[in-house]
Protein backbone atom coordinates (compact mmCIF):
# COMPACT_ATOMS: atom_id res chain seq x y z
CA UNK A 1 0.00 0.00 0.00
CA UNK A 2 3.13 2.33 0.92
CA UNK A 3 3.97 1.59 -2.81
CA UNK A 4 1.37 2.34 -3.82
CA UNK A 5 0.50 5.81 -2.20
CA UNK A 6 3.95 7.15 -3.34
CA UNK A 7 3.40 6.38 -6.60
CA UNK A 8 0.11 8.37 -7.01
CA UNK A 9 0.36 11.65 -8.78
CA UNK A 10 4.03 10.44 -10.31
CA UNK A 11 3.05 10.42 -13.70
CA UNK A 12 1.88 13.76 -13.66
CA UNK A 13 5.05 15.07 -11.61
CA UNK A 14 7.50 17.07 -13.85
CA UNK A 15 5.13 18.10 -16.35
CA UNK A 16 2.40 20.99 -15.01
CA UNK A 17 2.74 24.59 -15.89
CA UNK A 18 3.96 25.56 -12.80
CA UNK A 19 7.04 23.26 -12.96
CA UNK A 20 7.16 24.58 -17.34
CA UNK A 21 6.96 28.73 -15.83
CA UNK A 22 9.39 27.90 -13.40
CA UNK A 23 12.26 25.98 -15.99
CA UNK A 24 11.50 28.87 -18.47
CA UNK A 25 12.63 31.46 -15.50
CA UNK A 26 15.83 29.64 -14.82
CA UNK A 27 16.74 28.79 -18.19
CA UNK A 28 16.17 32.47 -19.13
CA UNK A 29 18.40 33.73 -15.83
CA UNK A 30 21.25 30.52 -16.96
CA UNK A 31 21.14 32.75 -20.78
CA UNK A 32 21.16 36.35 -18.91
CA UNK A 33 24.38 35.32 -17.00
CA UNK A 34 26.17 33.28 -20.48
CA UNK A 35 25.11 36.59 -22.34
CA UNK A 36 27.12 38.66 -19.56
CA UNK A 37 29.77 36.28 -18.84
CA UNK A 38 30.66 35.85 -22.41
CA UNK A 39 29.92 39.39 -23.71
CA UNK A 40 27.87 36.87 -26.73
CA UNK A 41 23.65 37.26 -27.09
CA UNK A 42 21.69 34.96 -27.31
CA UNK A 43 18.20 34.41 -28.76
CA UNK A 44 15.16 32.94 -27.23
CA UNK A 45 12.93 31.53 -29.86
CA UNK A 46 9.71 30.17 -29.20
CA UNK A 47 6.41 28.58 -29.90
CA UNK A 48 3.22 27.23 -28.37
CA UNK A 49 4.63 23.66 -28.44
CA UNK A 50 8.61 24.78 -26.99
CA UNK A 51 11.25 27.12 -27.02
CA UNK A 52 14.97 27.47 -27.73
CA UNK A 53 17.75 29.27 -27.45
CA UNK A 54 20.77 29.82 -29.88
CA UNK A 55 23.26 32.34 -30.90
CA UNK A 56 21.79 35.68 -33.24
CA UNK A 57 23.77 33.68 -36.40
CA UNK A 58 21.89 30.26 -36.20
CA UNK A 59 24.89 28.32 -34.13
CA UNK A 60 24.10 26.79 -31.24
CA UNK A 61 24.72 27.23 -27.70
CA UNK A 62 27.42 25.03 -26.93
CA UNK A 63 29.18 23.97 -23.82
CA UNK A 64 25.57 25.40 -21.92
CA UNK A 65 24.31 21.62 -22.07
CA UNK A 66 20.65 23.00 -20.32
CA UNK A 67 20.17 25.43 -23.13
CA UNK A 68 21.56 23.29 -25.72
CA UNK A 69 18.65 21.88 -27.62
CA UNK A 70 15.32 22.92 -27.95
CA UNK A 71 12.61 22.03 -25.38
CA UNK A 72 9.50 20.80 -26.03
CA UNK A 73 6.74 21.55 -23.70
CA UNK A 74 4.77 18.42 -22.12
CA UNK A 75 1.24 17.65 -23.69
CA UNK A 76 -1.60 19.98 -22.63
CA UNK A 77 1.29 23.07 -21.98
CA UNK A 78 0.88 25.84 -24.31
CA UNK A 79 3.04 28.77 -24.72
CA UNK A 80 2.32 32.18 -25.30
CA UNK A 81 4.35 35.62 -25.55
CA UNK A 82 2.30 38.49 -23.78
CA UNK A 83 2.90 41.31 -26.01
CA UNK A 84 6.02 39.69 -26.93
CA UNK A 85 6.83 38.51 -30.28
CA UNK A 86 9.58 35.41 -31.06
CA UNK A 87 12.85 35.58 -31.66
CA UNK A 88 14.13 37.48 -28.06
CA UNK A 89 17.25 39.16 -28.30
CA UNK A 90 19.53 38.70 -24.99
CA UNK A 91 22.31 40.98 -25.86
CA UNK A 92 24.72 42.26 -24.02
CA UNK A 93 25.77 45.67 -25.72
CA UNK A 94 22.07 46.46 -26.65
CA UNK A 95 19.05 47.34 -24.65
CA UNK A 96 17.63 44.63 -22.26
CA UNK A 97 14.65 43.07 -23.42
CA UNK A 98 11.62 43.59 -21.20
CA UNK A 99 9.38 40.31 -21.99
CA UNK A 100 6.59 38.45 -20.83
CA UNK A 101 4.94 34.86 -21.19
CA UNK A 102 1.87 32.96 -20.49
CA UNK A 103 2.08 29.62 -19.91
CA UNK A 104 -1.26 27.29 -19.70
CA UNK A 105 -2.85 23.99 -18.91
CA UNK A 106 -6.20 23.51 -18.53
CA UNK A 107 -7.56 26.24 -15.95
CA UNK A 108 -3.81 26.54 -14.58
CA UNK A 109 -2.23 29.79 -16.02
CA UNK A 110 1.45 31.48 -15.12
CA UNK A 111 3.17 34.38 -16.10
CA UNK A 112 7.16 34.46 -16.53
CA UNK A 113 8.49 38.12 -16.53
CA UNK A 114 12.24 38.70 -17.60
CA UNK A 115 14.04 41.93 -18.12
CA UNK A 116 17.02 41.11 -19.67
CA UNK A 117 18.96 39.74 -16.39
CA UNK A 118 16.00 38.32 -13.49
CA UNK A 119 12.82 35.96 -15.25
CA UNK A 120 10.19 35.24 -11.92
CA UNK A 121 7.27 32.94 -12.71
CA UNK A 122 4.54 33.68 -10.74
CA UNK A 123 0.82 31.94 -11.02
CA UNK A 124 -2.29 34.44 -12.90
CA UNK A 125 -5.21 34.66 -10.70
CA UNK A 126 -8.48 35.74 -11.25
CA UNK A 127 -7.70 38.80 -9.74
CA UNK A 128 -4.78 39.34 -11.29
CA UNK A 129 -5.87 39.14 -14.71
Amino acid sequence: AGVVTLGVGAADRGMGVETEANRLADRLKLAADDVLVTRRPLTLAFDGEGYGFVRPNGQPTEGLEALAERHALPPGVTLIGLETASPVTIDPDGAQPVAAFGLTKGDQRWRVEFDGLNAVARPVTDEAA
